[in-house]
């Protein structure tokens, strides 16, 4: 063998053994993702097989049933809000009463809720003028809805929420058979596109593996969980922890009003109650970007590093996989598929248990990406804009984040805010 061979010869040895290192550092990197992606993909399973239905629980066959406060925030409502009403309305539960919180609404949902008022006796309209220093706008008329109530139970719910009729009748027989303390029902999020419905789908997801609603009726559980569309809660133990007082500047104030229900030990339960409840949560994507501009620093814990810590999650469990499964090869090819299944099913079971159309799953490879966007839009805008406008009220960063509570359940919560 001649000296030019040997020395090509080495120089090829050389340079392959990097590569061979490299592929099989990303071969055990891949290997921790699917970990990761299979028990996320078990999470799914759990929450599918130990979530109740609220389709088993038999409406209460008795006379004397409860009085019940329906409590809704309106501002600026006037598109949906004659429609979520005349669906409560139209509940066959016969002692409700329904207080619906105006909000200085600048558009025609005062007219609308006076009009409606003046034709139904079961509805009650509280016109809110000024919102008190050190309260978001929504926490303020919840907690004044709360106040006039006359209701032993308290549902809280949106101004674009549509009820079957029969949802109160079960709901409250599952809070009297069981002495729940707080019931959240988990309903369905319908969209007018496919896109825009897997990926509501696809952002719930985080939530559901972090907040594991399936353990929350249990007590030694720190599982904790609360919804914007229905949180039933008994008066007065709304009232023993001080109502939506303690997270007044909190934007996520739905299921943070489950975390103190779990915190101050009361009996907490969370059904499915797709078949029941729904709302049209955005009507378009780029709505969906801006909406959600004022709560995801907040979910974030307003820390920059969780962020950095989200972006690399999401990366390597939703984004490198499908690469890999175009431009990896071999095992490293195979595992990549593995996670972009477990993935997959993962999806499909989160839209079957809510009823979204499964025809949106080819839709699954492009939703990381808009997720990503919609995180950093709303971090970095929060951040140069020194807070969030939220219905037309500027709260600032500072603020917000001397009155935080976490929705994180590992974090610590005290009063007036969470530390580690």
């Amino acid at each position: 063998m001649s000296y030019e061979d040997c020395e090509v010869l080495c120089r090829d040895t050389i340079e392959k053994q990097p590569k061979r290192k490299t592929m099989s550092l990303f071969t055990l990197f891949l290997f921790c993702i699917l970990v990761i992606a299979l028990f996320t993909l078990r999470d799914y399973f759990h929450a599918h097989h130990h979530i109740e239905q609220l389709d088993h629980v038999p409406p209460l066959e008795t006379a004397a049933l409860p009085l019940v406060s329906v409590i809704i925030p309106a501002c600026n409502e006037e598109q949906g809000i004659e429609a979520a009403l005349t669906s409560l309305l139209s509940l066959n539960y016969p002692n409700l009463e329904i207080i619906v919180l105006n909000d200085r609404s600048i558009d025609a949902t005062p007219q609308i809720l006076d009009r409606m008022a003046g034709k139904h006796p079961r509805l009650r309209v509280v016109h809110i003028t000024e919102l008190p220093a050190g309260w978001l706008g929504k926490n303020h008329a919840l907690h004044q809805g709360a106040a006039q109530a006359r209701g032993e139970f308290l549902l809280f719910t949106d101004a674009d929420v549509h009820f079957a009729p029969e949802t109160i009748h079960r709901a409250v027989a599952k809070m009297e058979t069981h002495k729940l303390d707080h019931l959240c029902l988990l309903f369905r999020m319908t969209a007018p596109s496919r896109l825009l419905s897997l990926l509501i789908a696809d952002s719930l997801s985080g939530g559901f593996t972090m907040l594991k609603p399936w353990l929350v009726s249990k007590p030694d559980s720190r599982s904790f969980i609360g919804a914007g569309g229905f949180n039933m809660i008994r008066k007065s133990f709304y009232h023993s922890f001080g109502g939506h007082r303690p997270i007044r500047l909190c934007p996520v104030d739905d299921v943070l009003l489950g975390r103190l229900a779990k915190e101050s030990r009361g009996r907490c339960d969370c059904l499915n109650g797709s078949s029941f409840v729904s709302v049209e949560w955005y009507g378009s994507v780029g709505e969906m970007v801006r909406g959600l501009r004022k709560n995801a620093f907040a979910l974030l814990d307003y820390r920059f590093s969780l962020l950095l810590a989200a972006t690399a999650a999401l990366v390597s469990v939703h984004i490198l996989p499908l690469w890999g499964l175009l431009l990896a090869d071999g095992l490293a090819r195979l595992l990549c598929g593995t996670i972009v299944g477990a993935n997959l099913l993962a999806l499909a079971l989160g839209a079957r248990a809510f009823q979204t159309d499964l025809r949106c799953l080819p839709w699954f490879p492009v939703t990381p990406y808009i997720k990503l966007y919609i995180i950093w839009h709303a971090v970095l805008s929060t951040l140069i804009e020194g807070g969030i406008d939220w219905r037309g009220t500027f709260y600032s960063l500072d603020e917000l984040k001397a009155h935080k509570v976490s929705v994180l359940p590992w974090v610590k919560m005290e009063k007036g805010g969470a530390v580690d």
